[in-house]
């Protein structure tokens, strides 16, 4: 079955192209995305098709339209790229930048669309057998809750993967320096800059921490996420890895300091009043951003700790490596440094920094198996999930 097929049956659904790109723009310049209090929107001027590009080596835009020489009234996307589920390699998918214009028609059309998009993906040729996909939902966003997770006329199947926290950190605490003195810390672990000698064992560590997570990342000889990074993300060093090495010189934990903008970049539309509030008080102390400006943010990626440590020295070690980062010069030159803290794990309570923290959920998405049941979420391999915050 060839992608095109399916656009057959639902002709009010296309794939995009370049010469698209000015009127996706628009489109998603009219429709940010609004929590309660907070509006942000992501800019992707003046290429939308660029921050695709970083995260995976094929995706797909699909628009909607009423009729086919109207104007685009829904946007959704699709990235592929191998990854592990239950320990073995296949292609994954990554279901992102859903914008649908408010009203009913545009809605069932794309419903419709993305039904058959999730029943029919395993036969599609173009997605290489891929049928586990992904996606997050801000918490907060009822309205996208109530009609992809809970409506069970739908063909598909939202299970609750994950629940998460993007942390952005703002600021240290005054009384830092302070309560520091009396702080535990793990014993004979040195930070340090990565380098062109360090890619080998990078790559090993990266490769043993994801083989056995759902949805981990490749780090083979036919596809390996690290050379696919350095290769396509833009101004990416190896020296932007954090490396944290034990007194046997082995890699106990490590990050990798990255932000995709220009390409996609946070603008603060609409601030809470704390947080306007706050963010003037911040001037005094580091750059601090502005609503209708940018939020300058530097993503935590590939951030791992390994996996055979004891909980209390993966926190206490995520801890320092937090305190080394933020005294780096580069981390001044951002307003935030931010992280994916999934819930319950040891990096979900740092202490110590003023932070913002957004309520995200992860979800694994299935075709239905029976018309308007739920099945039992399938195993798909260890969670936390193989998942980076800078490319959602």
């Amino acid at each position: 079955m060839k992608l095109n097929d399916l656009f057959l049956k639902h002709p009010r659904v296309s794939l995009a192209t370049e010469e698209d790109n000015k009127e996706i723009l628009s489109f998603f310049s009219t429709l940010p995305m609004e929590g309660t209090k907070t509006a942000i929107s992501y800019d992707r001027k003046p290429d939308f098709f660029k921050f695709l590009s970083f995260c995976g080596p094929l995706f797909f835009v699909f628009l909607v339209r009423l009729k086919k020489e109207a104007g685009i009234c829904g946007v959704g996307t699709l990235v592929l790229r191998p990854g592990f589920i239950k320990g073995e390699k296949k292609w994954v998918g990554y279901l992102g930048d859903l914008r649908i214009q408010p009203g009913p028609r545009a809605s069932v059309i794309w419903r419709k669309f993305y039904g058959d998009l999730v029943e029919h993906a395993h036969l599609i040729e173009e997605f290489g057998g891929c049928e586990f996909f992904y996606t997050s939902i801000l918490r907060e966003n009822q309205k996208a809750m109530n009609a992809l997770v809970y409506n069970k006329k739908n063909p598909f199947q939202y299970f609750p993967l994950v629940q998460y926290k993007m942390v952005n950190i703002l600021l240290r605490h005054p009384g830092h320096y302070l309560t520091n003195i009396f702080k535990k810390r793990i014993e004979g672990v040195k930070f340090s800059r990565g380098s062109m000698e360090d890619k080998d064992a990078i790559t090993e560590f990266l490769r043993n921490q994801n083989r056995e997570r759902s949805f981990g990342f490749c780090f083979e000889e036919k596809f390996d996420e690290l050379n696919f990074r350095i290769e396509r993300w833009n101004n990416l060093l190896l020296e932007n890895f954090i490396l944290a090495r034990d007194s046997k010189n082995k890699i106990v934990g490590l990050t990798l300091l990255w932000t995709p903008s220009p390409s996609k970049k946070i603008k603060i539309d609409r601030l809470q009043p704390f947080l306007k509030l706050y963010f003037q008080l911040q001037k005094v102390f580091k750059k601090s951003p502005k609503e209708g400006g940018e939020l300058e943010v530097l993503y935590l990626n590939f951030l791992e700790l390994k996996g055979s440590l004891p909980k209390d020295q993966k926190s206490m070690l995520f801890t320092s490596m937090i305190e080394y980062i933020y005294g780096l010069p580069i981390s001044k030159d951002y307003h935030a440094l931010s992280y994916c803290a999934f819930e319950g794990t040891p990096i979900d309570d740092l202490k110590g920094y003023i932070k913002h923290d957004t309520l995200l959920s992860l979800f694994l998405v299935q075709r239905r198996k029976e018309a308007g049941k739920d099945s039992a979420m399938p195993i798909v391999g260890e969670v936390p999930p193989g998942f980076e915050m800078s490319l959602v």
